[in-house]
């Protein structure tokens, strides 16, 4: 079986802020549905493989998208022509990420990578858009399926700060560099991987590392959808995250954070 991402930011009312589109056009536009998302100002897709681009015509489906934000490495080229194809047909820009910061409401992020130049490693992960985003009183680091390479690369450009959510790289899987890990430190880490995948994610050995460093770890495959909220105007809060109702409010966990947060949702797509 396979798996896929998608992952939303919420941004007040009916917008979010959306980082890619998983594999299945009906599973992304249902997640969203429940959400109440009907205005995407801005979607990143961190790389063109399609378990993150194959989604995009249900995420377009009866929405406003501002702009779509790709990697800079078109790669698997027919599903960068895809991605541009569809893209076209809803009348939607299609344009290039570059490092440096981007806001949208109380939503912050600050595109890390790739850098410019050739891409560690080489291929289509190692060119995933890597996002530090701040949102309610919560850092967030979302790598993309960086491997290791890029991974080391990216902690000797960037000053990273502690975290406290991160989503784990390459769905979990046992290319993750230790060094980043064991800087970041998250409270959360957050991993979308399938039910009885093929590809034997999350591995054991990167499950172990983050709850040796103090980490819990919410997957997709035994937790369902995800979502990770707190209570408003309370600084130092918990941070709650766990398995998520439809309305992304139910059925949740209490797991240590470093602040509040406005709210972000985790689609299993």
């Amino acid at each position: 079986m396979g798996q896929g991402e998608a992952l939303v930011l919420t941004a007040g009312g009916d917008r979010a802020l959306v980082v890619d589109a998983g594999p299945e056009p009906e599973a992304v536009d249902r997640c969203l549905r429940s959400l109440g998302v009907r205005r995407i100002p801005l979607l990143v897709l961190t790389h063109f493989h399609a378990d993150h681009v194959a989604g995009l015509p249900g995420l377009l489906r009866g929405r406003s998208v501002g702009a779509i934000e790709t990697t800079t490495l078109d790669e698997p080229p027919d599903q960068a022509a895809f991605v541009r194809r569809t893209a076209a047909a809803a009348g939607v820009r299609v344009l290039r990420t570059a490092p440096g910061p981007r806001r949208l409401g109380a939503i912050a992020w600050e595109v890390l990578w790739p850098l410019p130049g050739p891409v560690a490693g080489g291929g289509a992960n190692d060119a995933s858009v890597t996002m530090l985003v701040r949102t309610g009183g919560l850092t967030v680091l979302l790598l993309g399926d960086l491997e290791p390479p890029a991974q080391q690369r990216l902690a000797m450009s960037a000053e990273l700060p502690p975290v406290d959510i991160l989503k784990v790289a390459h769905h979990g899987s046992a290319y993750q560099d230790p060094g980043l890990l064991a800087r970041l430190r998250p409270r959360i880490a957050l991993i979308s991987c399938g039910a009885d995948n093929d590809y034997g994610h999350p591995a054991p050995r990167t499950l172990a590392a983050l709850r040796a460093g103090g980490a819990v770890v919410l997957r997709t495959d035994t937790d369902g959808t995800i979502a990770v909220t707190g209570p408003p105007s309370r600084p130092g809060a918990a941070v709650t995250a766990g398995r998520a109702s439809p309305a992304g409010s139910g059925g949740r966990r209490r797991a240590h954070g470093r602040g509040n947060a406005s709210g972000s949702w985790r689609c299993r797509c």
